[in-house]
């Protein structure tokens, strides 16, 4: 191996074993200058070589600890332009991490080629034997510059450094890489820019945004809270009364009918859900996927289906208005109703997107999403079976006629009434939704505005029938953490308007 590719601590460790190769003596025995070299009668006089004799052995005795230096200098010097060149280039950083172990005066670090010429103190003697002498006093006040010799932990320590570095780089490429990812997004297809557009079977397109962007609404139950609801139960006094003798105000009655798979949710609990959505969403409007949306009880879909038939029995004038609609419609439309947190948004200027939960025959709880710019409700079906077609159209058609009527008889101005038409809306079942087990409807469906309300799709992991009791025991914990009193609610909105408006 050539010296030029030796570091410097090898470099030196070299010269060390070639002096002492050199310098190795079994016997000395001090002899005379003329022992060493006897004279003879033919001799011929050489002044020179006798004068090289001299000032080898007699003028200068040789000094193996001097010589020594001078090698380590010399080899020092000798070390490659590329391992100085990287030592001087790293000198601030190791500067900073590891310090400075040695140094010697007067050596220019710009001086990569040339051996080094020691400066010394005055009054020191240099290797040779001579006197330096003083330094001018111009050159006393003028930084000195050095040559920093490192060991080998100081360069290992500053290649660690340089490692460190060059990983944090690539590090923050790597994150760059990966925001830049998520915040991209894909694109639909033209067929599906404008959602159930076909027929019954059309798929569910949600907008491509974040996965759980506002808050993730399967997330794992808080075991403490839900032990915290489980001593809070204990201590009413019905506890341990059966479910069929409990009183429907109290709170085992209306938590156990929560938390139990298979059971027929009442009114009050989908009422109770509601309202932590319009809590939740009057919060943080940020979290859903739109901030032009509102979330309707279960009287909404009641009183319009009950009311329908004196809808159509009405006549309307000669503008085709002025028919009958139902109790406390104008109310929904002004968003006063629901009184809990309610909205004072209005249909169509402040709103775009209505949800509802919807009860069939007390047998089975459906959901639909009303989309007032398109003109379209959309209805989630957790058993598509239990409700035919034709009997789905029955239930549908209040709302698809009386919902524009609403938003053209309420306009405010004919400017207003000119963007709407009193042609019925159209209505889709989508027919890939996750399927439930019979009882567990209203739970599902609940889950199904959330989920659409947040932007997230129906995922089948997530909606997996054996998940009904988690869903539950989710819903009864945030209930509790949120609406601590949702066992004692009485929905009375409709109690001083029923049977009020006349169209």
């Amino acid at each position: 191996m050539g010296l030029r590719k030796l570091s410097r601590s090898g470099c030196t460790q070299l010269f060390r074993n070639w002096v002492l190769l050199l310098t190795r003596v079994i016997n000395f025995i001090q002899k005379d200058t003329g022992e060493m070299f006897p004279k003879w009668e033919f001799d011929v006089e050489n002044p020179l070589a006798e004068n090289i004799i001299k000032l080898m052995f007699v003028k200068k005795p040789w000094n193996p600890a001097k010589k020594k230096v001078v090698k380590e200098d010399k080899a020092a010097a000798e070390a490659s332009e590329e391992e100085i060149k990287y030592l001087s280039e790293g000198w601030e950083a190791v500067e900073k991490k590891v310090g400075i172990t040695t140094k010697r005066k007067g050596t220019s670090s710009q001086n990569t080629t040339s051996p080094p010429k020691p400066t010394l103190e005055p009054g020191s003697e240099s290797v040779n034997g001579t006197n330096a002498g003083r330094k001018s006093l111009a050159e006393d006040k003028a930084p000195e510059p050095s040559l920093v010799l490192l060991d080998k932990k100081s360069i290992h320590c500053f290649r660690l450094v340089k490692e460190d570095a060059r990983y944090l780089e690539k590090k923050d490429a790597a994150l760059a890489l990966c925001r830049a990812k998520s915040d991209r997004t894909r694109k639909l297809a033209a067929s599906q820019k404008s959602p159930y557009t076909a027929n019954r079977t059309a798929r569910v397109i949600i907008s491509n945004r974040k996965l759980y962007p506002g808050y993730n609404p399967f997330a794992p139950i808080d075991k403490n809270k839900l032990r915290e609801l489980a001593e809070w139960l204990k201590s009413c006094p019905y506890y341990r009364t059966a479910l069929d003798k409990k009183p429907r105000k109290s709170r085992t009655w209306w938590y156990q009918i929560l938390r139990t798979s298979l059971e027929w949710l009442e009114d009050c609990h989908i009422d109770a859900w509601i309202n932590v959505l319009r809590k939740r969403y009057n919060a943080n409007p940020q979290h859903f996927r739109s901030e032009r949306m509102c979330f309707l009880d279960h009287l909404f879909a009641q009183q319009w289906r009950f009311n329908f038939k004196d809808f159509k029995d009405s006549k309307p004038d000669q503008n085709s208005l002025g028919r009958r609609l139902p109790g406390g419609a104008w109310n929904y439309y002004a968003g006063t109703i629901p009184s809990f947190y309610k909205s004072n948004k209005v249909w169509g200027t402040d709103i775009d997107d209505i949800y509802a939960p919807v009860n069939f025959t007390d047998s089975h709880w459906i959901a639909i999403w009303i989309s007032i710019p398109k003109r379209h409700i959309v209805v989630f079906d957790s058993i598509c079976s239990s409700i035919s077609p034709e009997d789905l159209d029955v239930v549908m058609e209040p709302f698809l006629y009386m919902v524009p009527y609403l938003l053209v008889e309420c306009a405010s101005s004919d400017e207003l009434r000119a963007q709407y038409s009193l042609e019925p809306f159209r209505y889709e079942r989508p027919t890939n939704i996750p399927p439930v087990r019979a009882g567990d409807c209203g739970v599902y469906t609940l889950k199904y505005i959330e989920c659409h309300a947040l932007g997230i799709e129906f995922s089948k992991k997530d909606f997996a029938k054996a998940n009904g009791k988690c869903m539950r025991d989710k819903m009864a914990v945030d209930i509790f953490q949120e609406l601590p009193d949702a066992h004692e609610f009485v929905n009375k909105d409709m109690d001083d308007i029923l049977g009020t408006y006349d169209g």
